[in-house]
């Protein structure tokens, strides 16, 4: 039983730091195999039944890529896009998509069996992104088939892409600091960790120059999906200028990246000692109170914050 996909989907992406193994090049044929209609036709300069009119009825053609190593390094997943527009008859003319693993001798349809796309893709739809395994000998194939009435003005696919879902090795939640009597405080969590040796801490008072000093190293707590938390202190920062802060994450083979968020520290600033929090009823409060508070410093300042 065919079960369909809508070409009035919204589109989605899949976040994350992508390597592109394998990508059409726009009006450029690609030359995969076909079997029947569905081919790159230089009329239009797309993989299509038809570059004019509409489709025949009674068809089952393929457009099928040759083996692609799809490999990756640091990833384990791929993603699959690709654009079409045009219409075929809404439930009874499907275009079905299927990707291999092993050079063409088994195939998978991403969705399930018998689903596939059917309807109006309008002017261009991207295709949300198809997740795969990866692998070193991977192929793809579009399948269209028609019924034997109706027919309509099929599809044209424009555009197609494998990226690699690479994932980071670090992935930084929040970084903060904050001016502890005469030393500066800085705090981080990691969202997740693979394979990260340590951090280093730079310093800097002129980021602009790119003039950076390392301050010390914290050591990874070791793999983990879950948060982590982190802290180190700088015992002597500058008292005359601002003082910027910024991470970097060395893998255990030496690697570095450094993450572009920085975070400031003024203490050029005379200190105000903080007396008091409070709620909006006066009544005692802490930095762990949620909702609407009110900072009471020995000056008299009164600061509202919503935490």
């Amino acid at each position: 039983m065919k079960k369909l996909l809508t070409g009035l989907m919204v589109a989605s992406g899949f976040a994350a730091f992508a390597q592109m193994p394998y990508t059409w090049t726009a009006g450029v044929n690609p030359g995969w195999t076909n079997t029947g209609a569905l081919q790159w036709r230089n009329g239009c300069s797309v993989v299509t039944t038809n570059c004019n009119g509409n489709y025949t009825n009674n068809l089952n053609t393929t457009y099928t890529s040759p083996t692609i190593d799809a490999s990756c390094a640091n990833a384990s997943t791929l993603s699959v896009t690709f654009t079409a527009n045009g219409n075929a008859e809404y439930t009874w003319d499907f275009l079905f998509v299927e990707y291999s693993l092993d050079n063409g001798a088994t195939w998978n349809n991403p969705y399930g069996p018998g689903i596939g796309w059917t309807g109006n893709f309008g002017a261009g739809t991207t295709i949300p992104a198809i997740i795969t395994p990866t692998s070193s000998t991977f192929r793809f194939r579009f399948n269209f088939q028609s019924d034997f009435s109706n027919v309509s003005t099929g599809y044209k696919i424009t555009d197609f892409d494998i990226a690699c879902n690479v994932v980071l090795p670090v992935e930084i939640y929040s970084f903060t600091g904050k001016r502890v009597g005469s030393e500066n405080q800085l705090d981080w969590i990691t969202q997740s960790e693979k394979d990260n040796d340590y951090f280093d801490v730079e310093w800097s008072t002129n980021p602009e120059a790119e003039i950076w000093t390392s301050i010390g190293t914290v050591q990874s707590k070791g793999n983990s999906t879950e948060k982590q938390n982190y802290s180190m202190m700088h015992s002597s920062p500058s008292v005359t200028k601002k003082n910027y802060y910024r991470i970097t994450q060395v893998d255990k083979d030496g690697a570095r990246r450094t993450f572009e968020e920085l975070v400031l520290v003024d203490n050029t600033m005379k200190e105000n000692p903080l007396k008091e929090i409070v709620n909006l009823l006066g009544q005692p409060a802490d930095e762990n109170t949620p909702g609407l508070v009110i900072y009471i410093y020995e000056d008299g300042t009164k600061v509202k914050k919503f935490q």
